[in-house]
């Protein structure tokens, strides 16, 4: 498991985003001067990022980006899945071809515990928290 620079970047992006006045339209070139993010990685980035709803888009030469959503409905796991996909500390708990023992093994539970936990404190942090 571990977080990409892409969802670190996403994350920069947003939270430079969530702190100006709600519905500002930031053209994707400018956000990555100001957020400090390659500009084409960011275009993949933004691209994720509006497919999961988190961002509007707005094509044209006027065009550019808007949060989707208020900072306080934007957390950290929605992210993360937008950008990453699923975040999996370890297989066995998501596919019985990878570990067929899960009813047998003590480590078992202890993932998943640990699973939960941090999917728990991700969805519970929101772009607002952060700010």
């Amino acid at each position: 498991m571990k977080i990409t620079r892409a969802c670190d970047y996403a994350m920069r992006a947003l939270l430079y985003m969530a702190e100006k006045p709600s519905g500002t339209l930031f053209m994707r070139s400018d956000l990555s001067k100001l957020s400090n993010v390659p500009d084409s990685f960011l275009g993949k980035i933004m691209q994720s990022l509006a497919k999961a709803e988190i961002l509007t888009s707005e094509r044209g030469k006027k065009g550019g980006f808007r949060l989707g959503k208020a900072p306080e409905e934007i957390n950290m796991y929605d992210v993360i899945l937008a950008v990453d996909g699923d975040l999996q500390i370890t297989d066995c708990l998501y596919s019985s071809e990878f570990c067929d023992q899960t009813r047998h093994c003590s480590v078992h539970k202890v993932w998943n515990n640990i699973q939960n936990t941090i999917t728990t404190q991700l969805k519970s942090t929101t772009l607002k928290d952060l700010m």
